[in-house]
């Protein structure tokens, strides 16, 4: 039984995980009713201990505002002196968005690298390390937004060792097999790298079939191969900041600058777009496992207890039981998933957007797009012509009333993946 009810402003509601260091809740903030998710030190800090994990806090709370951060709803102590952190939640993390639409296009993860990328930078400069990034603690919000959680990998007080992973980046192999808490800056700009690697369905050396050597340092110092069908530039930025040697790695504001600058759509790797990713490449949870589906430590659905308040005919209960079971299993974060993002069957190809472009601008042709809510639809387009050398330009589409008008700014309306896409965010 728990010792208290509430962690500052917070009051808690079920229990999700307990392990040695911390015990996870639910919860919602007191007066507004905010959903969050609580990370809940088991022992009280006293001491140096206490003012560590209180200046860790600061830091924290100082990159709450950050667009690609998921927002702190509060960090402190509880009045018995137990050290927590308050994330609000979300209803679908990046393996979600991986596992039910498969690699997205390439220029939205060069877009999504950018971003995160970005991301590393503000965290390491006010001298935090992550520590975990990977597909379960990076949550999509609302127009397939990335941010970052999972804080508690790292946090004094809160921090416990992680398993061994195909994220663990190679000079934390050994710490992590001792049992060690292990981070970096050089190691986070590795996970991500790996985790935009594997988003566009490549395969490391490392992932044989449905086997995983994460460990075998010969395989850690493979070559990174190229991915079919994707831009060898890319998968080539991505290849350096996956060096095994942490010190030939870009740091994050470096890893940012070299994903900008490139263009990934041409040329390509031979051979066809992965329609997959592979399934070691995409774990159900963060830095502490939960029993909700979804599988990050801050992914609470919301409105799942009021559902259980419907009063349900005796006959129907078995049936939906069953129901509900099978939703666990294949992914019950389908639903929000989909009520939040435009269904990329209803998103234009590069032909069809092609066609209507050349309305305009007769010689160009689109080799790259990603779509987004309100019509709107950012494009790469070159020249018509096999040998043209003019440089890729990006800019934004919105279909209104059944025809296409082309965009020279970004506006307020534009929804923000499309701006970072296009470079005008």
């Amino acid at each position: 039984m728990r010792t208290v009810s509430t962690a500052g402003a917070v009051r808690l509601a079920d229990l999700i995980h307990r392990d040695p260091i911390a015990e996870v809740y639910s919860g919602h903030l007191i007066g507004s009713g905010t959903p969050v998710m609580v990370t809940l030190a088991r022992r009280r800090s006293d001491g140096s201990p206490r003012e560590v994990f209180l200046d860790w806090g600061a830091r924290l709370t100082r990159l709450s505002t950050h667009p690609h951060i998921a927002p702190i709803a509060a960090v402190g102590l509880t009045e018995n002196g137990r050290p927590y952190l308050a994330v609000e939640t979300t209803r679908a993390t990046f393996t979600d968005v991986l596992r039910e639409g498969g690699p997205p296009p390439a220029g939205q993860i060069r877009a999504f690298g950018v971003a995160l990328a970005d991301t590393l930078r503000e965290i390491h400069a006010v001298g935090l390390i992550h520590g975990a990034i990977q597909p379960s603690t990076v949550l999509s919000g609302a127009g397939r937004k990335l941010l970052v959680s999972g804080f508690d990998a790292t946090a004094p007080a809160l921090a416990r060792s992680l398993p061994t992973g195909p994220y663990t980046p190679p000079e934390h192999i050994d710490a992590s097999l001792a049992g060690a808490v292990h981070a970096s800056p050089a190691g986070d700009v590795y996970s991500l790298a790996t985790m935009l690697y594997s988003a566009l369905g490549g395969r490391l050396p490392w992932m044989r079939g449905q086997r995983s050597d994460v460990s075998d340092p010969m395989l850690r110092a493979a070559p990174i191969p190229n991915i079919p069908g994707i831009s060898v530039a890319l998968t080539d930025v991505l290849s350096q900041a996956m060096h095994p040697d942490p010190r030939n790695r870009p740091d994050a504001e470096g890893l940012r600058h070299m994903l900008a600058a490139l263009d990934a759509a041409d040329p390509v790797a031979p051979g066809d777009k992965p329609t997959d990713v592979h399934p070691a490449m995409l774990p159900q949870s963060g830095p502490r496992p939960t029993g909700l589906s979804g599988g990050a430590d801050v992914v609470v659905p919301a409105r799942c207890r009021k559902r259980r308040r419907l009063r349900i005919p005796r006959p129907v209960k078995f049936a939906a039981a069953v129901l509900l079971a099978l939703m666990s299993v294949a992914g019950a974060g389908y639903a929000t998933f989909a009520a939040t993002n435009r269904d990329d069957a209803a998103c234009p190809s590069t032909g069809e957007l092609t066609s209507q472009l050349q309305t305009t601008l007769a010689d160009s042709v689109v080799t790259d797009r990603l779509c987004g809510a309100d019509g709107y639809v950012g494009v790469t387009m070159r020249g018509s012509q096999p040998d043209d050398e003019q440089v890729p330009r990006r800019v934004v589409l919105r279909e209104v009333d059944g025809s296409w008008q082309l965009l020279t700014d970004c506006n307020a309306d534009v929804p923000p993946a499309i701006s970072e896409y296009v470079g005008c965010a």
